[in-house]
């Protein structure tokens, strides 16, 4: 079955249909529908200022008490729009910001306790939440008592993705994971996060470096000046010419 037939069909985890935001007089998204399915990295691509990272946080509920916000927001077929970020936590919804927001003085193994606090689990459950962390990032277990604050960007990276997957979501939404990262770094970081679709969790990526989004993800779509002006399996959109000239920085073959 394809991919797009398997995005139609299958019932999503995360789901926006005909989302607009506006701030004031200005209506930065209009009528964005996306779908997110278990255990599937979808990234949604586009230029600066597109709404992209405004898409997140309306999925997340981070938007401002100002913004004018139309459509839904879907987690397991309900409607999650009412409810405030402590709640969307609790049903399993977590975000990655572009800032990363770690507490620089404290030490790694405490930035990924935090990451569990809202969780009703047993400290031996917290305990083994930790240990499948450390499984993932090895990294992370080498320097769990070292400041988060001293560590390198990919390392932070890695930190920042680790914490929210303490909360054991069923979406994990990250927004632009490469920034600021070297190209050895940033394909770590791409690494992990292909690997992360072994973990069942549904991914929604965000994030400029099309072609290595585009390369680890499922499904795409691409935002432009707050809509959505295409969509398709990845691999479709990585060899679609508008995408290429626009987004993959190579020449078309005539």
């Amino acid at each position: 079955m394809s991919a797009d037939r398997r995005m139609r069909e299958e019932k999503p985890v995360l789901e926006t249909r005909h989302l607009a935001v506006s701030h004031g007089r200005v209506e930065v998204l209009h009528d964005a529908s996306i779908r997110v399915g278990a255990g599937q990295i979808v990234t949604v691509i586009g230029p600066n200022g597109a709404g992209k990272s405004t898409l997140l946080n309306a999925i997340m509920g981070l938007l401002p008490d100002s913004s004018r916000i139309r459509g839904d927001v879907r987690h397991d077929g309900v409607d999650v729009g009412h409810d405030d970020v402590e709640q969307r936590l609790e049903r399993g919804i977590a975000l990655v910001p572009e800032r990363r927001e770690l507490f620089a003085s404290m030490t790694v193994q405490d930035n990924l306790a935090l990451g569990a606090y809202r969780r009703r689990a047993s400290g031996r459950s917290r305990a083994q939440s930790l240990e499948r962390i450390y499984a993932l990032f090895p990294r992370l277990k080498e320097r769990r008592h070292q400041q988060a604050g001293t560590m390198s960007g990919g390392e932070r990276q890695m930190l920042a993705i680790g914490r929210a997957l303490m909360s054991d979501p069923k979406v994990l939404m990250l927004d632009e994971p490469s920034l600021g990262l070297a190209p050895r770094v940033m394909a770590d970081v791409f690494q992990i996060i292909s690997d992360l679709r072994g973990t069942g969790v549904a991914t929604l990526l965000i994030e400029q470096n099309s072609r290595a989004a585009l390369k680890v993800s499922d499904y795409g779509y691409v935002l432009e000046v707050g809509e959505i002006t295409l969509e398709g399996p990845a691999k479709a959109l990585a060899v679609n010419p508008r995408v290429v000239d626009a987004y993959l920085g190579v020449a078309r073959a005539n």
